[in-house]
């Protein structure tokens, strides 16, 4: 049976808060002026915390925007984790990740920072670059997590094509989902993800 998240504190509260807050603030200033033009100092000033403050949060400037992105990993990871062993399927590992999905759109502040910042880094080369950072920095972590999560003692071939799979479906239910948004339309990303696994069935023939 997997775990509930547990709640957090009144501190934890108010550091994800702060958190949230100076996120907020790197991606309105990056939108606005670019993130090669954006300093550490600027987004503190703007936040109203000091640069100092700003280090215990962030390492760098354009790891800033990538706060709700690191909040959803954590929240998938610990999803995967609770499958540990369970000889888990393709489908079972989808539907963990509509799970992770669906609790990140109920928060409509962290998702719409998602949103953001796929958005912005199809314009922004520090956004872009960071955010590709981060997503090599998850994927061996990723690969040990599907692998365990499927029974698998090692990363082997079918472990890689799970995981990527589980990638490329997300990374397109995203970009369609901001895009949609982006135009003005009321797009929902849990159902997006949805659609996304049927036209994968439907060109893979599975």
């Amino acid at each position: 049976m997997p775990t509930a998240t547990p709640t957090p504190d009144l501190r934890e509260r108010r550091r994800l808060a702060t958190q949230a807050e100076i996120e907020q603030v790197a991606l309105d200033l990056f939108a606005r002026k670019g993130s090669e033009r954006t300093t550490v100092d600027d987004i503190a000033a703007a936040a109203g915390i000091s640069p100092r403050t700003f280090f215990r949060y962030f390492a760098t400037k354009e790891d800033a925007a990538l706060g709700a992105n690191r909040a959803f990993d954590a929240d998938l990871a610990r999803r995967l984790e609770d499958r540990i062993g369970s000889s888990t399927s393709l489908t079972d590992l989808e539907d963990c990740l509509a799970d992770a999905l669906a609790a990140a759109s109920a928060e409509t502040g962290s998702i719409e920072r998602m949103r953001r910042v796929r958005c912005l880094a199809l314009e922004d080369a520090g956004v872009r670059g960071a955010l590709l950072r981060l997503d090599a920095e998850q994927t061996a972590a990723f690969y040990a997590r599907v692998a365990a999560a499927t029974g698998s003692a090692i990363v082997d071939l079918r472990t890689r094509v799970l995981a990527e799979t589980l990638g490329a479906g997300l990374r397109a239910a995203f970009d369609d989902w901001a895009g949609r948004r982006a135009r003005g339309e009321d797009a929902d990303l849990v159902a997006t993800y949805r659609r996304t696994r049927r036209e994968l069935r439907a060109v893979t023939g599975g």
